[in-house]
């Protein structure tokens, strides 16, 4: 397990500038939490080596990340457009990031065998993405990037597109499994309700930065600030 911090980590664009610090402990599950175009993705890619912060720094267990390519941080994204392979099978998708690493034909296919049943879509191998539906569609890139093993997994938005019944049951999926493997996970929303769900602490960001982190509980009951309040729709008198 891998704890992940983000020390004043900037990204300067034309229009906007992103700057974070927070923490997420190992084994926990973080929930990004605000509304688009606030940099909830920036502050994603810059942690699994997409994006070169411009200042501050990326640390895994304390090891400053800069320089270090994605491949080598052993960190898997979960995209809201699963971004599925058209052309391979189910299996051929989740076993893609082992083939990658040279893992042995035999234990791709098992650990793509554990991975598919974790999901819940055992006997799905030979289908291809499109015969699934949008919400097994989900799961396959699910599988995708815990077969590897990741030291931490990103999850960009990875259920605004389903509906509300399949996500809740999406949602109590990804908290299970990120749960039994024990994966340090940044899970970004714009859903508060998805928020208070899934995280074991939420980080509250607004125009480009971290305005507070706590229990959902405790970000929910007491925003440190009124345009935090005003983003929670926290009534005024609950701070």
């Amino acid at each position: 397990m891998t704890a992940v911090e983000l020390v004043g980590a900037a990204k300067i664009f034309a229009d906007a500038e992103i700057n974070a610090s927070l923490r997420v402990e190992s084994g926990q599950q973080l929930v990004l939490l605000g509304p688009s175009g606030c940099g909830k993705t920036t502050v994603l890619r810059m942690i699994a080596g997409l994006l070169e912060p411009d200042a501050g720094q990326v640390l895994f267990d304390g090891e400053p990340m800069s320089g270090v390519p994605p491949e080598n941080r052993n960190a898997a994204m979960v995209f809201q457009a699963h971004a599925l392979f058209p052309f391979r099978t189910v299996a051929e998708n989740v076993a893609y990031g082992l083939k990658l690493r040279k893992v042995r034909a035999d234990e791709r296919a098992d650990r793509t065998a554990q991975a598919l049943c974790a999901v819940h879509l055992d006997g799905y191998g030979d289908r291809w993405p499109a015969d699934l539906s949008s919400g097994e569609r989900q799961r396959v890139a699910l599988a995708r990037a815990v077969v590897i093993e990741p030291r931490v997994l990103l999850l960009d938005e990875p259920l605004s597109s389903l509906d509300p019944l399949l996500r809740q049951e999406l949602q109590q999926l990804i908290c299970q499994i990120q749960q039994d493997l024990g994966i340090t996970s940044v899970f970004v929303t714009h859903d508060r309700n998805e928020a208070r769900a899934v995280g074991d602490q939420v980080a509250v960001m607004l125009a480009g930065k971290v305005c507070q982190i706590d229990t959902p509980a405790q970000v929910f009951a007491a925003p440190v600030a009124a345009d935090v309040a005003a983003f929670l729709g926290t009534p005024l008198a609950a701070w």
